[in-house]
């Protein structure tokens, strides 16, 4: 079937292309295309079938269906197993295309009346399903599985186990069939695993339509009638895909273990850039359609949002990333494909630009920069710009193999550093967009329209200021000589320092600013447009969902307040977390926690509950399911209290993942580094190690100075958290001049404790300075414990709304250029 579906569809590329170069043949060649193209999804449509059969009939002799399914996974996770692989996932975008395709082509073949030769309909529908047929061959070939001249194309879905490895002599057995399968990753038996994917998928392949009419524009040159049938496209291409997008954010939230939503992956990355690159090749069309300017923008932009969801594929599916990235596919040996499938694309786009660009039409008069257009055109461009930086982080690690073997990914910083600025002025640029019309506006009505949204906006901002800590949460930590002389050194010898404290602090209050102003120019847009015509109100809906969004970012960003007293375990170099033994009740940052274990869930998996009461004495508790996979992997799934006001997220590290600690009394060795802290005994007690001390005389811990070749205590700090009494211990570790070693016990009577010093970690990197300790009369930790990371997420729920008010602004501009793409379309025959 798929091997028939790919014939088919090299068949419409003939057949389309004969139709576009001869239009005296379009009459035999476009309804041949079509009927090709119709064949080839009947062709998809059945492999995706037999996929599915195999994969709810467990035949688990089938190499794809052995390592997506297995009998314990729940139906709806064999139903998503279809796109949890490559192979699978490339159908489904196959499928997903096809049918994308299949409108495109009934459009094209549609006609009202009597239809003018003109008519873009008959003009760009053939050429543009040239551009689609092309993609999709590219697509079907990644999941073709044939040897062709000893050329290997594509890795086939339907390959069984002793295909796929030809090595195993137990595979080579006639009828054997594994008795199960392996099983999703459990990361991915997650209810999001449904439709996450499969939205992107959507958002990718509706992304593909306006690339197409772009690149059909440019081959028949009609340079601005491809604009109007590609907007409805675009809008929903960039709906779709824009809320995949935060659907995997939102998955992460509520389902890792990293306490956020975004955490800048490279394939997290390769979704958002065609998505920004689309944007702002919406808004080039828009102007484009209104003042017949801004052509070469548009078309630019629309091919490079495209090329830019290949070059995605290519980062995800060629293992390119398989060492920085955590969402990166295995290799199936399709590197060279993907590889051509990006020079094809962007040599058909960005050559045809290129070979047209001389004839592209130019406005006889540019658009004043403070005009509509005019402003329009500079948000593309920063749009553009912060797309690109996104993109050059990303690819950090390719562009890296060319001086080192092993690059790593660049730092998270770089983004922000890079990003912000670029935030700050696009985010002005759409609240002033917004309050001017299709028209130069003199200075006096420019000030006149920002008067009421700056003030508010500054309004806004300084009440933040003022009443909130932002400015403390914001502002980087001392220098070590304090602030004053930091603040001077700033000022006096050169900026950099000044900035270095300063510099995040002053930005993000001025993305805070910009995204006040635009939400409340925008909103006043839509209040006074909805009132006459709500059809309108789809540009301004989706900038004030822009600036919703963005405040909830900024805001809950800078207010994530960690629950913790700062003296917890060291998690990923943070101590933001606090230690409950169970049974315990706790009170930290005016929360009240209390740890009452585990009981197993209908998975039998381990789910872990603490219970907290807040300082307004709200009560919730927190469930997190904390187990080991089949593979040994740790899963965590964290805990979410989700409100309007605030969210409090919760993670939790049992003791089950920590080696299982002595019975009480058995000496048992630590190893502690400068600073770390650990809870002893049954959670009373706390160890703390300060330092080194190597004023040690040999002769008060009577040892003969003249053999001692080092002596060195370890300052130790216990800590009794019932009474808060503090005893120092200094055990002393001695090195004499032939080699032996000694030690001397420090004993805290009353406690029955003893500590000794056996020996020091001097190996470079994160231990270095450790120190070894033998511990007796007490267990380093009690039989169930956990690690509880907690924190307050104010107002991250503007997140999730400004995400559904952007979304909806795209929804509602679709449907009314639909509308005026379907109005054009009947008065056509009227005019002809």
């Amino acid at each position: 079937s798929i091997l028939a579906a790919f014939v088919a569809c090299l068949v419409a590329v003939y057949a389309y292309a004969r139709a576009t170069v001869r239009p005296h043949e379009a009459a035999l060649y476009a309804p041949l295309g079509k009927g090709a193209w119709s064949a080839m999804g009947v062709g998809v449509l059945v492999a995706s079938a037999v996929l599915w059969a195999l994969l709810f009939g467990q035949e688990y002799q089938y190499s794809y269906v052995y390592h997506q399914t297995s009998s314990a996974m729940p139906l709806r996770y064999q139903f998503s197993a279809f796109w949890a692989g490559q192979e699978g996932s490339f159908l489904l975008w196959i499928g997903l295309s096809a049918g994308a395709g299949s409108l495109v082509a009934a459009w094209a073949a549609k006609r009202t009346g009597r239809a003018r030769a003109d008519e873009p309909r008959v003009t760009l529908g053939p050429p543009a399903m040239v551009v689609l047929a092309i993609g999709q061959a590219f697509l079907l070939s990644m999941v073709l599985g044939v040897d062709l001249f000893g050329l290997k194309v594509g890795a086939s879905p339907f390959l069984t186990l002793a295909e796929r490895y030809p090595d195993a002599p137990m595979l080579q057995t006639a009828g054997f069939v594994p008795a199960d399968g392996q099983g999703l990753n459990d990361l991915l038996q997650n209810p999001w695993m449904t439709i996450h994917p499969p939205t992107l998928f959507v958002g990718f392949t509706l992304m593909a339509v306006p690339f197409a009419f772009a690149v059909a524009g440019l081959w028949t040159r009609r340079y601005t009638e491809w604009v109007r049938p590609a907007l409805p496209w675009t809008l929903a291409g960039l709906g779709v895909l824009g809320l995949g997008i935060m659907m995997g954010g939102y998955w992460a939230y509520v389902t890792l273990s990293f306490g956020g939503w975004w955490a800048w992956d490279p394939v997290e990355n390769a979704s958002l850039v065609p998505w920004i690159i689309g944007v702002a090749a919406l808004h080039s069309m828009l102007v484009q359609k209104k003042t017949a300017g801004g052509h070469k923008s548009a078309l630019l932009l629309t091919v490079a949002a495209y090329a830019f969801v290949v070059y995605s594929t290519f980062l995800t599916r060629s293992g390119i990333l398989g060492d920085v990235s955590v969402h990166s596919f295995v290799d199936l040996g399709l590197y060279n494909q993907l590889l051509l499938y990006i020079l094809t694309i962007v040599g058909l786009g960005a050559g045809m630009f290129a070979w047209r660009y001389r004839e592209l039409p130019q406005p006889a008069v540019p658009s004043p920069t403070m005009s509509r257009e005019g402003l329009i055109f500079q948000g593309a461009l920063l749009l553009a710009l912060t797309g690109l930086v996104i993109a050059l982080g990303t690819s950090a690690p390719i562009f890296g193999r060319i001086f080192r073997d092993n690059p790593a990914a660049v730092p998270i910083s770089f983004y922000s550093d890079w990003t912000l600025p670029l935030a700050i002025g696009v985010t002005l640029l759409a609240g002033v967009g917004q309050l001017m019309w299709w028209k130069r506006m003199s200075a006096v009505e420019l000030n006149r329209a920002l008067v009421a949204p700056l003030g508010l906006a500054v309004a806004a901002t300084a009440a933040i200021l003022v009443f909130t800590p932002f400015v403390a949460a914001t502002v980087q930590p001392l220098a070590p000589q304090g602030a004053p002389e930091l603040v001077q050194a700033g000022l006096t010898d050169g900026l950099g320092p000044f900035w270095e404290r300063f510099g995040m602090s002053l930005m993000l209050m001025l993305l805070l600013l910009a995204a006040f102003f635009a939400f409340f120019g925008n909103a006043r847009v839509m209040w006074q447009v909805g009132r006459g015509n709500a059809k309108l109100v789809g540009g301004s809906l989706s900038h004030v969902g822009f600036a919703v969004l963005l405040l909830g970012i900024v805001i809950s960003g800078a207010f994530n307040d960690p629950i913790s007293d700062g003296d917890g375990a060291n998690i990923q170099g943070s101590r933001d977390n606090f230690i409950l033994a169970r049974g315990e009740t706790k009170v930290v940052d005016g929360y009240t926690a209390s740890y009452h274990g585990s009981e197993l869930n209908e998975m039998g998996r381990p789910v872990y509950r603490v219970d907290f009461t807040s300082p307004a004495g709200d009560t919730f508790s927190a469930h997190t399911e904390v187990y080991q996979s089949a593979g040994g992997q740790w899963i965590q799934h964290p805990d979410v209290e989700q409100g309007a006001g605030r969210d409090v997220y919760v993670a939790l590290y049992p003791s089950a993942m920590s080696e299982q600690p002595q019975a009480a009394g058995e000496p048992e060795e630590i190893t502690l580094v400068r600073g770390q802290t650990i809870p002893l005994g049954n959670n009373d007690y706390r160890l703390t190690f300060r330092d080194y001390d190597l004023n040690i005389d040999p002769a008060a811990v009577e040892i003969e100075p003249a053999e001692t070749e080092l002596a060195v205590a370890a300052v130790l700090e216990l800590r009794h958290l019932p009474t808060d009494e503090t005893r120092t211990l200094r055990p002393v570790y001695i090195i004499k001049k032939d080699g032996s070693q000694e030690f001397v016990q420090n004993r805290v009577t009353d406690w029955d404790i003893t500590a000794t010093f056996v020996g020091m970690q001097v190996d470079e990197g994160a231990g270095q300075g450790a120190v070894r300790v033998v511990l007796e009369g007490i267990q380093v930790l009690p039989d169930d414990w956990v690690v509880v990371q907690a924190y307050e997420k104010p107002l991250i729920s503007l997140v999730w709304l400004g995400t559904l008010l952007l979304i909806a602004g795209f929804a509602v501009s679709g449907v009314r250029r639909y509308g005026d793409l379907a109005a054009r379309r009947r008065v056509a025959p009227a005019t002809a």
